[in-house]
């Protein structure tokens, strides 16, 4: 009985060793998860997953740090009081990183492969995006090391100066291949942004660079880069959610869903002295008819097919504006102009532009023109843009008072994971603590500004 037991045992072990060799290995792959996908099919879902985490955590936290919006109950209300903890922005950082961020380094293999360098330069604009949108708000971060799957699971921080050499690189090397005259395969309908304009993705790429540079006071560099830029409002690099509940604006869900937020009191105390024109896109009336504290957010922005803004055209000439500031008073306000005229039209096209403008807080002149006046400007125009809060920590303008304490955020802590299953390399970031006041240090640009 003994003997044949361990004969059917060893039959058995011989049955599955060999088993490879004579089972269809396709009878257990899941047709619903394909292993591969086609570029046009990766490149709309990175730029949604994105645009999500971008207009959902990232705006909404930020946005509450440069008050232009309150924290009013809940969460939202300790977020507004500096009570932000690691695990806050982890599902963010987690969506990004394994996400679209993993895809967009796919598809910039991928297109490299098969000769497609429109759709490199795309992926490279975007990767340069979220590695600037994550270093500004967090200091060093993974990059060189990255997107390398099992094969480094913890990868280390880079130094936020690396990073920006990184992001220039890609920007530089997008400019290149959208440059190209032949593309294999080329966004088109896929590409939900600029529905394939490469043009505009090479403006897209060129402002970018002087955002960047702006942060590290490469001023030429940065009016270099403009000179290529965007030019009008149609330049601008947004994602348009749609109409269903399953596509809309995260903004939208939230206000819908949660509610625990309302409108910044510096900003409706500016807008309301000016009488600024764009209130009815940004704010919605309190319950007094009026534009208050007290108001929800309005429809531009909280529509459920509301887009998100990456980088506008009103943005670029308030850089201009600021890099011109010091040697060139006459172009300074004329792009200072420009920056109010664009944001305003952008909102309503019926606008009163020159009545905004003639008002003598606006419409200072060159001569009496400060870069509390650009900055202050700009802060109306860049409202719930993360954008705004590295502004406020560069030139400390508009002048805000903190929420709690006496110091504001300038960071937020590393996310959750990092500490969990990276911490080797996460504690070796230069003065990272997990204690509170981590995020009163200034990470590598800010101390360039704030010394």
């Amino acid at each position: 009985m003994k003997t044949k037991i361990f004969s059917l045992l060893i039959t058995s072990i011989l049955l599955l060793a060999s088993c490879g060799k004579w089972i269809d290995t396709g009878l257990n792959v899941d047709p619903t998860a394909p292993s591969d996908a086609s570029l046009n099919v990766i490149f709309p879902t990175t730029q949604a997953s994105t645009a999500y985490v971008l207009g959902g955590d990232v705006n909404r936290f930020t946005a509450l740090f440069t008050q232009h919006i309150t924290g009013v109950t809940r969460q939202h209300l300790a977020l507004y009081q500096y009570s932000v903890t690691e695990s806050d922005i982890n599902n963010a950082w987690v969506t990004m990183y394994t996400g679209p961020m993993m895809d967009l380094k796919i598809m910039i293999d991928k297109s490299r492969a098969n000769g497609s360098p429109h759709y490199q330069g795309v992926s490279e604009v975007m990767m340069a995006f979220c590695l600037g949108m994550w270093t500004d708000i967090l200091g060093d971060i993974p990059y060189s090391e990255a997107f390398k799957g099992n094969d480094d699971l913890t990868p280390k921080f880079d130094p936020q100066d690396d990073i920006y050499k990184s992001i220039h690189g890609l920007l530089d090397s997008a400019i290149i291949h959208l440059g190209a005259s032949t593309s294999n395969y080329a966004p088109a309908d896929d590409d939900i942004i600029y529905a394939g304009d490469i043009s505009k993705w090479i403006k897209a790429a060129y402002t970018l660079k002087a955002r960047f540079h702006l942060h590290y006071k490469e001023y030429s560099q940065a009016l270099t880069a403009l000179g290529n830029g965007m030019a009008s409002n149609g330049d601008d690099m947004r994602f348009g959610f749609g109409n269903a509940e399953t596509e809309a604006n995260p903004w939208y869900q939230f206000v819908t869903q949660r509610g625990d937020i309302s409108m910044g009191e510096p900003l409706m105390i500016m807008m309301n002295n000016l009488n600024d024109p764009r209130r009815p896109a940004y704010a919605s009336y309190d319950a007094d008819t009026l534009y208050s504290i007290d108001s929800p957010l309005g429809p531009y922005y909280a529509s459920i097919n509301s887009p998100v803004e990456f980088i506008t055209y009103s943005e670029a000439k308030f850089i201009e504006a600021e890099c011109k500031f010091e040697n060139d008073k006459a172009g300074a306000y004329a792009a200072y102009l420009e920056g109010i005229t664009s944001s305003i039209q952008k909102y309503d096209a019926t606008a009163d532009v020159a009545a905004y403008l003639a008002q003598a807080t606006v419409g200072v002149g060159e001569a009496n023109l400060t870069l509390k006046n650009i900055m202050e400007q700009k802060y109306i125009a860049m409202y719930t843009q993360y954008e705004s809060w590295v502004d406020w920590r560069r030139t400390g303008f508009p002048v805000l008072n903190p929420t709690v304490g006496s110091q504001m955020i300038r960071r937020i802590p590393y996310p959750q994971n990092e500490r969990f299953f990276n911490f080797l390399n996460l504690s070796a970031v230069p003065g990272y603590s997990q204690q509170k006041d981590f995020m009163f240090t200034k990470m590598s640009w800010d101390k360039l500004w704030n010394p």
